[in-house]
C-alpha cells in the first residue's frame, strides 16, 4: 500500500462528499472562493497530556503527487444516482481534468509535541481543494500520531528509573493495516529502537530486530538440541526464547547450550507467565553460571503501565522490551479523533458553536514559550500577528487559558524565548520543505529532544499535569464577540 497510494497522489484518498460538495460549489460558481481549514484534536490519548506529531512526511508525499488523471475522470463518469442519472455532471468532470493542487499549507513538523485545540495543519486555497485533502491528512496524522505517542510512553516507562532500556516493535501479526507499515513507522518516531517487520524495516530504513519463535523449538525433539542448532546458525544474534515448555528448564537449557557449543549467549526472551518472577530467576541462574553479560528481554502484551510496574515496583532485571499488540493497535485508545474545520472563508473568520465543540475562528498559529530550556506554555495567535523576532517575543503577550473554568489569564514578558509551531510546507501546490524527505532517524532524534524539553509532570502515567494552552488576547476577543453575535441572533 505504501508503494501505491502515497506516491500515486490519487485524488480519491478522500470521502465521496468531498467530490459532491466540490460539484455543488462549482455549479454555484463558488469553487474558487478562498478558504482556510485547520486540523486539531480535542483530547489527548491514553489518559495522557501530550501528543507526538507524526505522519506529515507521508501526507506531503501524497499531496506533492496529487493530480486528477483521465482514469479518475472515467471512474467518476461511471457513477450513477439512485434514479440512474449520472452522479457527476459533464461540465464538472471537464473542469476537473488535469487539475493539480493550488494550496498553501502550514503544518507542525513530525516529532513535535502538540496539545488539544492547537492547529497542527492549516490549509488555504480554493475551497473545493481545501476540503479534498482533509481525509488524507486525518487518516495519516490521526493514526501515526496515536501510535507514536503510545511508543513514546513505553520508551519513557522503560527508562523510568534513569536506566535507558530499548523498546522494540514486534507487532506485525497483530496490526490492523496491511503490512504494518504505518504502525512500524510511527513506533520508530516514538522512540522504538527497531522492528521485527522486515519489509517495513527495508522500506523505511529502520533497524530489523528479532529473536526466535516457539515453532523453532517445537521442530526439534529436544529443546536443548533446538537451542544448539539456532546458536550454531546465528552466532552474533543468539537471543533464545526460553518459555516453550518449562521456563526454568528453558533457562538452564540455554545456559547449557552456550557452554556445550562454545558460542556466546547474548540474551534470553521471556514471553509468558510471571514476567518479573522469571526475570529474577533467569538473572540468578545466569549469574550463578558465570554469565552476567547475558541480557533479558521481555515480551507478551506489554504496555507502558506494565513496563513501568516491572521496573519501578517489581524491580525485574530486564534490559529490553518488545511490544506488539498494545503498541501497534494503540490498544486503550483506538482512535485519536483529530478533526478538520473551516476557520476562514472569503477572508472572514468563521466559528462553529456547539456544546463542547466551539472552534477557534480565523487562520491561526501557535507560539511556544521556552523557559530554562523547557516548554513553558503555548499561545494560539492569529496567523497575521507578527510576534517573534530572533527567536524571542517582540513584546509582552497576554493569553486566556483554554479549558479553564476560572478564565485564567497568563502573561509572558517581552524577550522570552519562543518559536512558532506551524511551518510553511506547501505554496501554491508546491512542497517547499525538507519534511517530505527527512529521515526517520532525524525525526526520532527530534522527537526525543522535544520530549526531553517537556517536564516529567506532563509525562507521568497517572494524573499527568495539564500543559497550558491559551488564546492570545485579540484572538480571545474575536472568539467571544462571534459567540455573542450568534447568541443574539
Amino acid at each position: 500500500m505504501r508503494n501505491d497510494i502515497l506516491p500515486s497522489g490519487t485524488p480519491f484518498f478522500c470521502d465521496l462528499y468531498h467530490l459532491t460538495m466540490a460539484q455543488a460549489w462549482f455549479k454555484s460558481g463558488k469553487h474558487s472562493e478562498p478558504k482556510t481549514s485547520e486540523a486539531f484534536f480535542r483530547k489527548c490519548p491514553f489518559g495522557g497530556s501530550y501528543l507526538l506529531s507524526a505522519g506529515l512526511g507521508e501526507f506531503l508525499q501524497w499531496a506533492d503527487n496529487w493530480k486528477i488523471s483521465t482514469g479518475d475522470i472515467d471512474y467518476l463518469a461511471s457513477l450513477s444516482n439512485r434514479n440512474g442519472t449520472p452522479l457527476f455532471a459533464k461540465d464538472f468532470l471537464e473542469f476537473l481534468k488535469g487539475q493539480r493542487l493550488e494550496l498553501d499549507i502550514r503544518a507542525v513538523p513530525e516529532g513535535e509535541i502538540v496539545f488539544p485545540d492547537e492547529p497542527v495543519l492549516s490549509v488555504s486555497g480554493p475551497c473545493w481543494q481545501v476540503d479534498m485533502v482533509e481525509s488524507a491528512f486525518l487518516n495519516i496524522f490521526n493514526a501515526q500520531s496515536l501510535i507514536a505517542t503510545k511508543a513514546s510512553r513505553m520508551v519513557t516507562s522503560a527508562s523510568a528509573d534513569g536506566i535507558k532500556r530499548p523498546v522494540m516493535e514486534f507487532g506485525l501479526r497483530r496490526a490492523q493495516d496491511l503490512g504494518c507499515f504505518l504502525p512500524t513507522r510511527a513506533a520508530f518516531i516514538g522512540g522504538c529502537s527497531g522492528t521485527s517487520n522486515v519489509k517495513a524495516a527495508q522500506y523505511y530504513g529502520i533497524p530489523p530486530k528479532g529473536t526466535m519463535a516457539h515453532s523453532f523449538v517445537m521442530s526439534y525433539a529436544d529443546e536443548l538440541d533446538a537451542f544448539k542448532a539456532y546458536m550454531r546458525a546465528s552466532a552474533g544474534n543468539t537471543v533464545l526464547l526460553v518459555d516453550t515448555y518449562d521456563t526454568r528448564q528453558g533457562i538452564k537449557n540455554a545456559i547449557k547450550a552456550a557452554k556445550e557449543t562454545g558460542i556466546e549467549l547474548q540474551g534470553l526472551r521471556i514471553d509468558s507467565g510471571d514476567l518479573a518472577y522469571w526475570a529474577k530467576e533467569a538473572r540468578y541462574l545466569l549469574d550463578k553460571a558465570g554469565m552476567p553479560q547475558v541480557e533479558l528481554l521481555a515480551s507478551n502484551d506489554l504496555d507502558e503501565h506494565l513496563i513501568e510496574n516491572l521496573i519501578m515496583v517489581q524491580h525485574a532485571p530486564y534490559n529490553a522490551f518488545a511490544a506488539g499488540t498494545k503498541l501497534v493497535t494503540a490498544y486503550d485508545t483506538p482512535a485519536l479523533g483529530g478533526v478538520y474545520k473551516t476557520k476562514q472563508y472569503n477572508g472572514i473568520p468563521k466559528i462553529k458553536i456547539a456544546e463542547g465543540k466551539t472552534t477557534i475562528p480565523g487562520a491561526t498559529n501557535v507560539i511556544r514559550i521556552i523557559k530554562n530550556g523547557m516548554f513553558e506554555g503555548d499561545v494560539i495567535t492569529r496567523r497575521e500577528d507578527n510576534l517573534l523576532e530572533n527567536g524571542k517575543l517582540k513584546h509582552s503577550l497576554t493569553s486566556w487559558r483554554l479549558n479553564s473554568t476560572t478564565g485564567e489569564r497568563v502573561s509572558f514578558a517581552a524577550g522570552e524565548e519562543a518559536y512558532g509551531l506551524l511551518k510553511p510546507v506547501m505554496t501554491n501546490g508546491e512542497v517547499i520543505t525538507t519534511d517530505i524527505s527527512r529521515s526517520l532517524g532525524d525525526i526520532q532524534t527530534g522527537a526525543a529532544q522535544n520530549l526531553n524539553r517537556l517536564d516529567k509532570a506532563y509525562k507521568r502515567l497517572a494524573n499527568p499535569h495539564l500543559y497550558g494552552v491559551g488564546l492570545e488576547q485579540n484572538l480571545y476577543n474575536l472568539r467571544q464577540n462571534l459567540i455573542k453575535q450568534h447568541q443574539e441572533r
